[in-house]
């Protein structure tokens, strides 16, 4: 990670601070996520002892994109490499590396994975926006039909095999994998420039 510096003055050091024991999930690395935990670690006068985050690949920022991978992925530009190295919220938040796939409400725990159970107080879901695999239609594109003719429902969901060549840019990870796809797939010409290729 960058290089981050921590100040803390004596009068900070003295102060005392009330602990909440409280079992605190947070679910998803969005940005809203990240501010919610940054909020409760940098509270002056309470100290958070069981912050826990449920995120598919654990806190953003450790890869450090470079400008190529950056290029793929939309972002809202609330944070960058060097406010994660800053914020250090590794040093104050339990990860759990999965997917949720339940919630247990009566219970209170979720379910990650399928398997693992994490027990809470207090649930906050935080996913933030995710690009889904689109859904084909069905529409035959030899009748020219138009947008009012083909049925659209929000609740239809793309289940088969996802062709290898199609790629939802959610986060750092899917990006280093569509650059590597890339990098491994297209035509070098003769005068040592790549093709275009082309995505479903």
């Amino acid at each position: 990670l960058s290089y981050a510096l921590n100040h803390t003055n004596r009068k900070l050091t003295l102060e005392p601070k009330i602990t909440v024991n409280a079992k605190i999930v947070v679910v998803g690395a969005s940005s809203v996520g990240i501010s919610f935990l940054e909020t409760l670690v940098f509270c002056p006068h309470l100290k958070f002892s069981n912050l826990t985050l449920i995120s598919t690949h654990g806190f953003p920022g450790k890869n450090l994109l470079g400008t190529e991978q950056r290029k793929f992925l939309a972002s809202d530009h609330c944070f960058n490499d060097k406010d994660y190295a800053s914020m250090s919220l590794c040093s104050w938040v339990n990860v759990v590396v999965g997917r949720m796939t339940a919630i247990d409400r009566a219970a209170k725990h979720v379910v990650v994975s399928k398997e693992e159970i994490v027990l809470y107080d207090h649930l906050i879901l935080c996913t933030g926006q995710q690009y889904q695999v689109p859904c084909p239609t069905g529409a035959d594109i030899n009748q020219h039909p138009t947008n009012r003719e083909i049925p659209n429902s929000g609740k239809q969901r793309y289940t088969d095999k996802v062709p290898r060549n199609h790629f939802t840019l959610n986060d750092e990870e899917d990006c280093c994998k569509a650059l590597s796809w890339i990098r491994s797939n297209s035509i070098i010409t003769e005068d040592g420039g790549r093709a275009s290729v082309l995505f479903s």
